[in-house]
């Protein structure tokens, strides 16, 4: 799918961290020392943020929005459509949106819709947040991306533990004057090499689905843990990414040159050096923050804007936003940040 959407402004950019960071190298006394310098080295994460017991990817959110919509001095009766990107939702139903369309305060006429994806989540929430506006239905439009991760991943398997993390963010979509251009795909035959197998209706939680099992490598997950093939996701990320970019830039008619900042989900920091490589643009274009992070999912592209952009100047005219993962899934814009307000990480 290829659009270019009209009259359309991301107005404001801010996200909220856990307090409790997880050091990796904290873990070695678990997982041995050698064996968490290798993934270090090999992802980039040195720390990571994790939710507490209670505190779920709404709360994150929430904390997100009401702190933006304070520092942007709009009325909460002005929001008239809610968006919320997650994994990890507070209940299976009803859908969190509509609680958080309640505990925000927002009228009983704001629209509000769950998006149930991962790390390409935060690309179709604004796609949904820019045809709520292009619709006329919609004025200015809440898209609250975050994910608690952590909740999903086994405390016995190391190869995710140690690279994802927790966050909630929230960006403010609005009418206005600029134009944003849509690459987004699909490609569901490899929807089981980011999984959670079991726990669902497919495969309903059972006394066997709740047993742990080694792999390999000797991370320890049950079904009813995340899964993922690391070289797989590294496969298609590499070879589908640069050239959605590419196609992204041909299609918006713009030079890559010109374009001074590409943020990408942060998947881990190898594999966002690799697709920078294959785009052919310089690092300082393609930052990466997943060092004190980790993979935050759908938070991890305004999490990486709120963190980067609130203290770095960029010419932000023409801007790349990408995010790939769990589906399989995967997607960019092309916009424009010039008068976007960015607000650095909140702690709760």
């Amino acid at each position: 799918m290829k659009a270019i959407i009209h009259n359309i402004r991301i107005s404001a950019i801010s996200a909220c961290l856990p307090t409790n960071v997880q050091e990796l190298m904290s873990l070695s006394g678990e997982f041995g020392e050698k064996e968490v310098a290798s993934i270090i080295k090999a992802t980039g994460v040195e720390r990571v943020r994790l939710a507490d017991n209670k505190q779920t990817a709404s709360d994150l959110c929430y904390e997100a929005a009401t702190y933006l919509l304070k520092e942007e001095q709009i009325e909460r009766n002005k929001i008239d459509g809610l968006v919320f990107v997650s994994q990890t939702a507070d209940y299976t139903l009803p859908s969190t949106s509509v609680i958080l369309q309640d505990r925000l305060g927002l009228t009983r006429e704001t629209v509000c819709i769950d998006i149930h994806y991962g790390c390409s989540g935060y690309i179709y929430g604004l796609f949904q947040a820019a045809l709520w506006i292009n619709s006329g239905g919609c004025e200015n439009v809440l898209l609250l991306a975050g994910d608690t991760s952590s909740k999903m991943i086994n405390a016995r398997d190391k190869s995710l533990r140690m690279v994802f993390g927790d966050c909630g963010t929230a960006t403010l979509v609005t009418r206005g004057t600029a134009s944003i251009g849509f690459s987004v795909c699909s490609d569901g035959s490899g929807y089981d090499r980011l999984i959670i197998p079991a726990g669902g209706f497919r495969l309903p939680s059972s006394e066997e689905t709740k047993m742990l099992l080694f792999d390999e490598d000797r991370n320890g997950r049950t079904q009813e843990d995340m899964f993922m093939d690391g070289m797989a996701i590294f496969d298609f990320a590499i070879t589908n990414v640069p050239q959605n970019v590419n196609d992204l830039i041909e299609q918006m008619q713009w030079r890559k040159e010109d374009i001074a900042l590409f943020a990408m989900h942060q998947a881990n920091k190898f594999m966002v050096n690799c697709i920078r490589k294959k785009i052919m643009v310089e690092a300082e274009k393609m930052p990466v923050n997943i060092a004190n992070y980790g993979n935050t999912g759908p938070a991890s592209i305004p999490l990486l804007l709120s963190d980067v952009c609130s203290v770095s100047q960029y010419d932000l005219d023409k801007v790349i936003l990408s995010g790939f993962g769990v589906g399989l899934s995967w997607g960019s814009v092309a916009c424009s940040l010039c008068d976007t307000h960015f607000y650095e990480p909140l702690n709760k």
